[in-house]
């Protein structure tokens, strides 16, 4: 059993022109959303918990698409936009904070992996937690900085290395992410207001735990963050289809 914790209440200046959410943009004739809840299909046993803007939920029903999509599905509805994505899923405390792993990952992405392999890796070199990275130096991204098979710093919108982190967050319990980020918020440690999934990693390793990391290539990344990446992602899929 895993929990995986898909928040999606941050607004983008890119799709401020669209009528519906982003949830709702389409890709490749379907919406994100079915995209998104479709990737993770090949994970065993699971409980998929949502966090939706209740303004989204009432006028695009986004909570009654995500029950047809996945009935065992969990939706959180928030009235008012948080202090960043750490924040958001904090609020999912009552189902995250126990002994179940826990992924956190962003709503607009998919990355082409088998699932099981990664946390089989993790497994394998005792990871108490654990990021997917892939060859970047643009500062939209947040950065790993690694030593042998352990990070041992992370940076949000800061070249560290060349490994920037895919915005997925694996946690072997829950309640990790929870201490850590309460550690985060005890420490103030934002960036221009917004606090950041990715400094739990660097909370966790002063508390001595392991965090791990599994390589990608900058390709097996799919982020819909833009429509302008969600066209290159199509054409790549045109491309594929054809080949």
């Amino acid at each position: 059993m895993i929990n995986i914790l898909l928040p999606s209440m941050g607004t983008s200046a890119f799709f401020k022109d669209s009528f519906f959410p982003k949830p709702l943009y389409e890709i490749c004739g379907k919406t994100m959303l079915e995209t998104v809840v479709d990737h993770y299909q090949t994970l065993g046993e699971k409980k998929v918990i949502f966090v939706f803007s209740d303004s989204d939920c009432q006028r695009f029903h986004l909570d009654l698409s995500v029950k047809i999509l996945d009935p065992d599905s969990v939706v959180l509805r928030l009235r008012n936009q948080t202090a960043g994505a750490l924040c958001t899923c904090l609020m999912a405390i009552a189902y995250i904070n126990n002994d179940t792993p826990l992924i956190i990952a962003n709503s607009d992405q998919i990355i082409d992996v088998d699932y099981s392999e990664v946390l089989a890796h993790f497994d394998e070199i005792g990871a108490d937690a654990g990021i997917l990275t892939f060859p970047s130096i643009h500062p939209r991204w947040s950065y790993a900085k690694k030593q042998g098979d352990e990070v041992i710093e992370v940076a949000e919108k800061r070249p560290l290395s060349r490994d920037a982190i895919a915005g997925l967050f694996y946690y072997r319990h829950g309640s990790d992410y929870v201490e850590a980020a309460k550690q985060v918020l005890r420490k103030q440690n934002h960036l221009d207001g917004k606090y950041y999934i990715s400094q739990t990693m660097n909370e966790l390793v002063l508390m001595g735990r392991k965090v791990g990391y599994y390589d990608i290539r900058k390709e097996q990344y799919g982020s819909f963050y833009s429509p302008a990446k969600i066209e290159e992602y199509e054409a790549s899929h045109r491309a594929q289809i054809k080949g």
